[in-house]
């Protein structure tokens, strides 16, 4: 894993996780914004860091910036990652994320794919995107 600090920004950059379902690791970029230029529903910087990985794949659960979706903001701090988890357990969640875009897209994607874990609505209660 490679680091770069920057004055507004923390960006780790992993070589690439193993992944159920893939014939090669997928790499994935971590960042930390100091002062985010997206919505962060309230929560703290370090608590809403963006994850990419597989630009430009289909998924049901991607931010606009194509960053995955990982958690609900609105769930309660024992339901959703926080910067007190550690950046393993961040890494382990894009992971499983990773797995069940895999596994969505295997079954039919947009046309009835299935997603493999609970799954909550998108956006935030009272606002928009």
């Amino acid at each position: 894993m490679s680091i770069e600090l920057r004055r507004d920004y923390l960006l780790y950059r992993h070589e690439g996780l193993d992944i159920p379902g893939r014939d090669q690791p997928v790499p994935l970029q971590i960042r930390f914004e100091a002062h985010p230029f997206y919505e962060t529903y309230g929560l703290a910087p370090q608590d809403y860091p963006r994850v990419f990985a597989d630009p430009g794949l289909a998924s049901p659960h991607r931010m606009p910036d194509d960053s995955l979706c990982l958690f609900y903001p609105a769930d309660p701090p024992e339901r959703r990652w926080t910067a007190d988890d550690g950046l393993l357990a961040l890494l382990d969640l894009a992971g499983d994320h990773i797995y069940f875009e895999t596994y969505w897209r295997h079954t039919g994607g947009r046309r009835g794919g299935k997603w493999l874990a609970p799954e909550a609505p998108h956006g935030y209660p009272g606002r928009t995107r």
